[in-house]
């Protein structure tokens, strides 16, 4: 497998430049056919990123199952979720472990009769539904929940620190009215959790004195919903940027605002969250938070492996986030 120094070698560029390329620095000057022939050098030496070599070893063969909170249709519509679930098999597929696939289906879990080695549950689940986890496995590891910390893993990142990023830029870009549009959480029909973006939001803007709940609309996580609650928005004073929840709520914001015939940041700018794959090819390209959601899963495949080998010490893992500004800000 070729190294960094050789692939510079061939392409007659520094190693530095070969490296920043390969991790798709975007920051990085350099020009479209010096990109290309570096990919391609890399491609036919057949290298691999530190990232994709990852393996895990294990003492015998493991069987995982990943447990997640959605319905198969509802992790269709939320490419977040998705990318955790990705991040998990992929890893899994390279290290020869075992994983099966379990959905909510009408509100219950249905497992396969197998022993697993470890459980990887994907979202946020209420006690009851942790009590029965822990009868099909000792290991669980949470990702996107830190439930009971002393008893088991958890992989998150930090929402209060990634909400205030976001909004210290926009303060700084010199936006003064500052909009939110966000959903609900529901654990199941009887518990309905406050949404942690949203707590920060109201909490941050009002120590600054900028918080009017006017500019406040809270619906779903859905493309539908954030047309919703754009044209709500629309309705009433604007503010002059709003910052979505998720990448899917700006998406639906953005047809809302051009069918109002208004301009993209000109007249409203639009920051989400998460990152997804279609952010950077929307019109304009979305402004968002780049949350490492298939790293997440991997680090939740690597822990189950850690407790399978002995460790005894539960772990929270805080994974960095980083915000990724296009042109869907001023």
């Amino acid at each position: 497998m070729a190294t960094l120094k050789e692939i510079a070698e061939k392409t007659h560029v520094s190693i530095t430049t070969v490296s920043r390329v390969l991790n798709n620095d975007k920051s990085l000057s350099v020009g479209a056919k010096i990109r290309q022939k570096i990919l391609d050098t890399a491609r036919a030496m057949q290298y691999k990123t530190p990232r994709n070599r990852m393996r895990l070893k294990s003492s015998k063969e493991l069987n995982v199952c990943i447990v997640h909170w959605y319905d198969i249709d509802q992790e269709m519509d939320d490419p977040y979720y998705m990318q955790i679930r990705m991040g998990i098999e992929k890893l899994a597929i390279e290290s020869n472990i075992n994983t099966d696939l379990v959905y909510k289906q009408k509100g219950h879990y249905i497992f396969n009769d197998v022993c697993y080695d470890g459980l990887i549950l994907v979202g946020k689940f209420s006690d009851e539904e942790i009590d029965l986890f822990k009868k099909r496995s000792n290991h669980l590891v949470f990702v996107d929940s830190s439930p009971r910390e002393n008893e088991f893993d958890s992989i998150v990142i930090d929402f209060k620190s990634s909400v205030e990023m976001i909004l210290t830029e926009l303060i700084d870009r010199g936006y003064q009215t500052i909009g939110y549009l966000g959903g609900r959480e529901v654990i199941c029909d009887s518990i309905s959790l406050g949404e942690r973006r949203e707590m920060v939001f109201k909490h941050f803007l009002n120590d600054k004195n900028l918080l009017d709940i006017r500019h406040i609309h809270v619906g779903e996580f859905s493309t539908e919903s954030g047309y919703r609650l754009m044209i709500e928005a629309l309705n009433e004073p604007m503010a002059e940027v709003y910052f979505c929840a998720n990448d899917n709520i700006a998406i639906g914001a953005m047809r809302a605002i051009r069918e109002k015939g208004l301009n993209i940041p000109d007249d409203i700018g639009l920051v989400g969250f998460n990152d997804g794959t279609n952010s950077e090819f929307t019109f304009p390209p979305l402004s968002t938070l780049h949350v490492p959601t298939e790293d997440m899963g991997r680090q939740a495949l690597a822990s189950i492996v850690d407790l399978v080998e002995g460790r005894v010490i539960h772990i929270k893992k805080v994974l960095p986030t980083k915000l990724v500004t296009r042109a869907s800000l001023k």
